[in-house]
């Protein structure tokens, strides 16, 4: 038996977010499994590789990342000129991501990869993968990552059957403990931010009543968490809550390292927040999460696999939006609601804007009440 060392997995994705990243890492960790002597070499665009450089560096299960041009770069001699490079490379083994485009498994047999595993589509042509995946009859209306990691565990041969609560591998990270927590209290995080191009932002004003009634009525600690970028709505939250409580413990850590946030996460008691990456990587060191659901048609993708996770949502027949995020013109609302989010003051989607308080409040008292088994982290 030819002994695997070099496996790569094609993920030329189109305006990906941490979050998306995230996620891949449960089917890197499968990879893993199969291939245990192998270095994992993840295929995807200069951008995202540049962009995301630090998860890719310290947070994924892949070995290493080898950039190739962006989705839509029209420099036909570039993307030749990697297609030749990627030739001489010598993988033996490929796994196609659902998601990557212009990068598949026609460029894979091109390249000489003798081992191909994807999933069947338009543009796979017969004898393009070796290994197609067969994703299972779907349990909630469209495949979720418990049918994707399924059907590449059975591709990939790996022995027994997968159970939901153990597909999502341990965030790799640092051991560095994170900032002194307030002692003596639950700590509850709250990520009120998101990517702009999508409006999944619960109003900031309702952030702001959901964080007095916690400090209030359990006596935590809150702990607004966020990139720089997102610093003034944290501290416009943060101001208002201490404006009504005064002695409410209120900390805002905004910029720091994802290692920081990850860290911070595992030590807390809750997520509280929007459909975002930090609500994955919470997942992923083993913290309940409570995420409100807006536009966007992904409840139901990861509820079997993130055991600790809970989603509130109205669930308006038009709370589907699943466009890539670089192309809206074709998204319909029954309410005609903005996408893109432009400020705390809104416009928010109808489907936030009506979600109220007392809803999600009754969430995360019920979550905050519940036994928390903590993960053991992997460390890179």
């Amino acid at each position: 038996m030819t002994l695997v060392s070099e496996v790569h997995v094609f993920a030329r994705l189109v305006a990906p977010g941490l979050g998306d990243l995230v996620q891949r890492n449960i089917g890197l960790a499968l990879l893993r499994r199969a291939y245990p002597e192998a270095r994992i070499t993840v295929v995807t665009g200069r951008g995202v590789a540049t962009r995301f450089a630090e998860f890719f560096e310290r947070h994924s299960h892949a070995a290493a990342v080898l950039p190739c041009p962006d989705p839509g770069e029209a420099d036909a001699d570039d993307r030749a000129r990697f297609l030749d490079d990627l030739a001489g490379l010598g993988a033996q083994v490929c796994f196609v991501d659902p998601d990557s485009r212009g990068l598949g498994a026609k460029e894979a047999r091109r390249a000489g990869i003798p081992v191909r595993y994807g999933l069947p589509g338009p543009d796979v042509g017969e004898g393009d993968l070796t290994h197609p995946l067969r994703l299972p009859s779907p349990l909630f209306g469209g495949a979720d990552l418990f049918d994707h990691a399924t059907a590449l565990a059975k591709a990939l041969g790996l022995p027994g059957r997968l159970r939901a609560h153990e597909v999502v591998p341990a965030f790799p990270r640092s051991a560095t403990p994170p900032r002194a927590l307030v002692a003596g209290s639950p700590g509850v995080a709250f990520h009120p931010g998101g990517a702009p191009q999508w409006n999944r932002r619960w109003p900031l004003d309702k952030y702001a009543e959901l964080c007095l009634l916690v400090a209030r009525r359990t006596g935590a600690t809150c702990y607004l968490l966020g990139g720089q970028a997102e610093r003034p709505d944290l501290l416009r939250l943060a101001a208002a809550v201490t404006a009504s409580q005064p002695r409410a413990r209120v900390e805002v850590v905004a910029g720091g390292s994802l290692d920081e946030a990850a860290n911070l996460l595992a030590e807390v008691d809750l997520l509280v927040g929007n459909d975002s990456s930090l609500a994955h990587v919470a997942a992923a060191v083993g913290t309940p999460t409570v995420v409100v659901y807006g536009p966007t048609g992904t409840e139901f993708l990861w509820a079997r696999v993130y055991q600790g996770h809970t989603g509130v949502s109205l669930r308006y027949p038009c709370q589907s939006v699943t466009n890539p995020a670089d192309d809206l013109s074709g998204r319909t609302c029954a309410h005609h609601c903005s996408t893109p989010y432009t400020s705390p003051d809104g416009t928010y989607p109808k489907c936030l804007s009506d979600l109220t308080v007392e809803r999600v409040w009754d969430v995360v008292a019920r979550r905050l009440g519940e036994p928390r088994e903590r993960r053991i982290e992997v460390l890179p």
